[in-house]
């Protein structure tokens, strides 16, 4: 699939950027950790191995560190020097830049929001813990839900709230296939913030959906291989 991106480029390709799931130690392009949802994933060392085939410099980042530097660059939060992305699906991830750097962390393993807890002792993740937010938040809740917006937004809501008292973000960006076409979602989060998040009116944080789509994934990868 690389090699036909490559082929299909139009032009010569000098570097290549891969997003993965999981967390990335940005310096090696080696896979640090996954959770259960990615088993034998940790340890693998995806730059190297591409290195090997493609002969080209490869950088490898999280999928959600990804997300957030093409929401940055080219995307819903451009021009925010603070901002979060968040995204959506069979799980959460998540990706906090703060005075324009991304935040990474002592072990690589920074921005794990997806795992804070929203309800002690309760339902089990893929991390090995019990009532994390991507446990409530992601695409196997809303089924549980029943379709219902309001249920996942209440959680959502506490996890934002947790943010944004933590990073005072001036921008949190939400992807995922489960924000898209999905306005109600963003007036039900901007109703429940302005409740959970002291000096709410004073902060001005916005809640918007991605301008990117499924291509910010994409983008990701190759801001992060432009970056070198």
């Amino acid at each position: 699939q690389v090699r036909r991106a490559m082929e299909s480029a139009g032009e010569p390709v000098s570097a290549v950027g891969i997003a993965t799931a999981g967390w990335v130690d940005r310096d090696t392009g080696t896979v640090v950790h996954a959770t259960g949802s990615l088993p034998f994933w940790t340890g693998a060392p995806i730059a190297a191995a591409m290195r090997q085939v493609l002969r080209l410099p490869v950088t490898v980042e999280n999928d959600a560190n990804a997300f957030a530097l093409a929401e940055g660059r080219f995307g819903a939060a451009a021009g925010a020097s603070c901002y979060v992305g968040l995204t959506l699906g069979t799980g959460l991830g998540a990706g906090v830049v703060m005075n324009g750097q991304l935040l990474r962390g002592a072990h690589h393993m920074a921005n794990a929001l997806g795992h804070i807890v929203v309800e002690p002792d309760g339902l089990p993740c893929t991390c090995g813990q019990k009532g994390c937010l991507e446990a409530y938040t992601n695409s196997a809740a809303l089924a549980r839900y029943s379709g219902s917006v309001e249920k996942l937004a209440s959680y959502l809501a506490r996890g934002c709230a947790a943010i944004i008292h933590a990073y005072d973000p001036s921008v949190i960006v939400i992807g995922g296939g489960l924000t898209l076409n999905n306005d109600r979602l963003f007036e039900l989060l901007q109703e429940m913030l302005a409740d959970l998040v002291f000096a709410w009116e004073r902060r001005g944080t916005k809640v918007v959906p991605s301008a990117l789509g499924y291509e910010a994934g994409v983008l990701g990868a190759a801001a992060a291989a432009m970056a070198g």
